[in-house]
């Protein structure tokens, strides 16, 4: 009997595995233009601990980010000419007791979007490096930024392209104020 939990254990983490490594990048740029605009910080909250401060985190409301063809500006200055852009889709693990790595674990580990399907990342890469200097949860026609403990839900003010949603499902509790 043991055995037999100790071989579905196995099995569980190799299909976890596997399916991490199969999470394909969508390729297909018009993806990544339909993303292309600004968006404002809208929503703050707090979903775990870190070291940033309630204050430096609410200093974000409004503060924009730009995602254009050429240009990524993000809300702290971070500017990078000539982005790479990658939007990956990436599968959504339901099964009880499977905790992902921290690099898989997006938005619905914490309570954001549980009612998705699959996860879209924009990954922003400054030009010329291997490591995406942000990663953004697509949701509908909003990013969703998780950093340092807090959460940022960012709304599209502008765009050059008619409105894409990525996901419909993507129900969340948001408010201004810090999650208990």
């Amino acid at each position: 009997m043991v055995r037999k939990i100790k071989a579905g254990l196995l099995l569980l983490f190799a299909l976890v595995v596997s399916l991490s490594v199969a999470a394909e990048s969508v390729d297909s740029s018009e993806s990544v233009q339909a993303l292309y605009g600004i968006y404002s910080v809208e929503d703050i909250e707090r979903y775990r601990g870190g070291l940033t401060t309630k204050g430096d985190a609410f200093n974000q409301l409004n503060k924009q980010v730009e995602i254009k063809d050429n240009k990524f500006l993000f809300w702290d200055g971070v500017s990078y000419e000539d982005p790479v852009y990658e939007v990956q889709e990436h599968p959504v693990f339901n099964a009880e007791g499977s905790v992902p790595s921290s690099v898989e674990r997006y938005g619905n580990f914490y309570g954001y979007g549980q009612g998705r399907d699959v996860i879209t990342t924009l990954n922003v890469y400054e030009a010329g490096l291997n490591e995406p200097g942000y990663v953004f949860e697509v949701v509908g026609d909003e990013l969703w930024f998780f950093f340092d403990g807090w959460f940022y839900r960012l709304e599209k003010m502008s765009s050059n392209d008619s409105a894409f949603s990525f996901s419909q499902n993507s129900g969340s509790c948001l408010s201004n104020e810090t999650r208990g």
